[in-house]
């Protein structure tokens, strides 16, 4: 219904009305969907497929420089099985107190046995690809590794792929 002013003519009060609170459900709308994306990006991050896709993109990246250098292969040769277990418990004890201390990321906590899932995948890729390459470079045969040097190679590489699967996942 329309009201009438005092010379008979219909007011256009009504319908500019309605043109502005339509404009302010517009505006509430984009506001809920702007407070709806700061939400989504405040939930914590959890592990997925793309979280090991980039941790496999670091492990690579930061382990490639490492296995052509002849001085990772003299350590390799001359080092003990202990200090590659001890160089591994570093790794480890350091990849988790960054994942677990740093907050750098956010990251969700999820765990299996009381162990970050995050350290575990960080742990298996990079272990994996240092392993890995070493092999598809033919770096074993060029450095002519015994079986337990093959495995000090993957232990010392393996540091940084660690280092490199951590830094890419938590960037975002």
């Amino acid at each position: 219904m329309s009201e009438s002013n005092a010379d008979g003519m219909m007011s256009p009060e009504p319908e500019r009305e309605v043109v502005e609170l339509e404009k302010l459900r517009k505006s509430v709308d984009e506001l809920t969907r702007q407070v709806a994306k700061l939400e989504e990006k405040k939930k914590p991050d959890s592990l997925g497929w793309d979280d090991v896709a980039q941790e496999i993109i670091g492990a690579i990246t930061f382990a490639l420089p490492f296995i052509f250098t002849g001085e990772v292969w003299d350590v390799a040769k001359d080092i003990s099985v202990e200090r590659s277990l001890a160089i591994f418990l570093m790794t480890m004890g350091l990849a988790y107190l960054f994942l677990t201390k740093a907050q750098l990321g956010n990251l969700k906590r999820e765990e299996i046995f009381h162990v970050p899932k995050r350290l575990i995948t960080v742990a298996l890729i990079s272990y994996a690809v240092s392993a890995l390459l070493i092999y598809l470079f033919g770096i074993d045969y060029i450095a002519r590794f015994s079986p337990l040097q093959y495995f000090n190679a993957t232990v010392i590489i393996s540091t940084f792929a660690v280092i490199g699967a951590i830094a890419v996942d938590m960037v975002r």
